[in-house]
This record gives C-alpha cells, structure tokens and sequence, in this order.
C-alpha cells in the first residue's frame, strides 16, 4: 500500500432530482468531463443517463434517497478520485424540505468519515 495521497477534486452538484418513480437522479457539474459513462463497470448498481446527464440507480427502489447519494459520493471518491459537493446553485427538483435535509446530511456524514 502507497503513502501518496491521491488528488481528490470537488465535483459540485448542479441539480438533485426525484423521477416520477421516485428514483433520485444526481447532475454533476460536467467541467471538463465527458461523462461518467463506464460507471456500470463498478457493479455497484450505478448508472450513467448521457441523456440527461445524471447518475442514478439501476435499481433506484431498492435504495432509500440519501442512501444513494452517499453510495454514489462513495463510488466517485473511490473510482474517480472526485468528492460530490452542495452549493449555494444547487437546484433541487421534487425534493421535500424534510428529504433536502437528509440528503444534505447524509452527504456532509459521508465526507467526515
């Protein structure tokens, strides 16, 4: 095992949704990146949509919202060297306030572990 510590970029969240289906769909800024297109290879149950430029679940009920979140923060620090962040911008699409204040911990738990 290496002592070097690995390079971890910010990688803020433009928008947080919940399909109709209430899947959780998480947008990435997309800076510089093409896509997070090959996530699947993970096999962790994520999911690219290049359509709408978002990860999500492959199995999105099988996951509570602020599970998912802190599953794909976790995927991304692992796979991609990145830590998913809120921002002032973030905009949030058919989350409750009670919802907001779940994701927002559980992703805030996420990165002091």
């Amino acid at each position: 095992m290496s002592n070097v510590r690995r390079l971890v970029k910010t990688r803020e969240i433009v928008k947080l949704a919940l399909d109709p289906a209430g899947g959780l769909l998480v947008y990435p800024s997309m800076d510089g990146r093409p896509s997070y297109e090959y996530i699947y290879r993970e096999a962790n149950g994520l999911r690219w949509n290049h359509e709408k430029q978002a990860l999500h679940a492959h199995e999105p009920l099988r996951w509570k919202p602020e599970e998912l979140l802190s599953h794909i923060a976790i995927t991304l620090r692992s796979c991609c060297d990145e830590a998913l962040s809120f921002t002032e911008k973030t905009e949030w699409q058919g989350v409750s306030p009670e919802l907001r204040t779940r994701l927002l911990h559980a992703l805030a738990h996420n990165q002091n572990s």
